[in-house]
């Protein structure tokens, strides 16, 4: 018993899945004396491009030899098994080779930062901007920021007032803003602009508020809770601030900038 591709005609000696020779999916058993003609020695098909000529045994453009897309279904009767051609796959995949390009690009300047996409590349880098971001007369402005949020929301709970989480996209939002007004002040040189708020991917459920404090307070006086305490003091002593922590928002963001000449400015943004 002989098995023969129902397309190209060609022969095996056992049964197979798919023909070596064209990738037809058919094979059909055939007698040892079989005098059965295969498809080319009938009226069978192929594909032909319209640009080139070049032939193929199935219509699977693009055409393996100038990429053209537009394939024409021709009688085989006189056409050869042999003068047939199927596409490699970096022939079919070539006219889309800088359409993949492009997409691997875009990704990687997203991932980096250079081409900011919310909720892909994280938010855009803050300024420099003069005095200290970190640590200032021994106090970590990081842990100060905590220390706030704990007492405002201390000053929610004294309202009856619903408490609030601290939102990463807010916090990058005032620390971006923060260090621009800073620089803005202080570095003549600065020309920089604060993104949209929606560059850093904030959790919003309502219209933000934003404003940037200055408290008279002297760092080098304190430790980290005691800073905390005279900052939320000054802060919550005043009247619109006080308005805008105990509100009916549900998100917040806050940084704290020493500037050069020992000023003291916290940004604090809620939604």
């Amino acid at each position: 018993m002989k098995w023969r591709c129902a397309w190209c005609g060609r022969e095996y000696d056992a049964e197979v899945d798919a023909c070596d020779t064209c990738g037809h999916e058919r094979v059909e058993a055939v007698s040892e004396d079989s005098d059965s003609t295969s498809p080319f020695d009938a009226d069978a098909f192929v594909w032909v491009c319209r640009s080139c000529g070049r032939e193929h045994v199935k219509h699977s453009p693009p055409c393996a030899r100038c990429g053209n897309h537009d394939l024409e279904r021709r009688e085989a009767a006189d056409v050869e098994p042999g003068e047939l051609s199927i596409p490699s796959y970096l022939a079919v995949g070539k006219p889309y080779i800088l359409g993949v390009i492009a997409v691997v690009a875009l990704v990687a300047l997203a991932l980096t930062g250079v081409i900011p996409i919310p909720g892909l590349s994280g938010p855009p880098a803050p300024p420099d901007a003069p005095g200290d971001a970190d640590r200032s007369a021994g106090v970590e402005l990081a842990a100060v920021e905590s220390e706030l949020y704990d007492r405002f929301e201390a000053a929610r709970t004294d309202a009856g007032s619903t408490g609030r989480e601290r939102d990463a996209g807010l916090d990058a939002y005032a620390e971006y803003a923060t260090r621009h007004h800073v620089a803005e002040r202080y570095d003549p040189s600065y020309d920089g602009s604060v993104p949209e708020l929606d560059a850093f991917d904030p959790r919003c459920t309502v219209s933000p508020a934003f404003g940037i404090a200055e408290p008279s307070v002297d760092l080098s006086e304190h430790d980290d809770a005691a800073a905390a305490d005279t900052l939320a003091e000054a802060l919550l002593g005043d009247e619109r601030f006080a308005e805008l922590v105990v509100d009916d928002r549900r998100s917040e963001g806050i940084d704290v900038h020493a500037g050069p000449n020992g000023t003291v400015f916290v940004g604090y943004i809620a939604c």
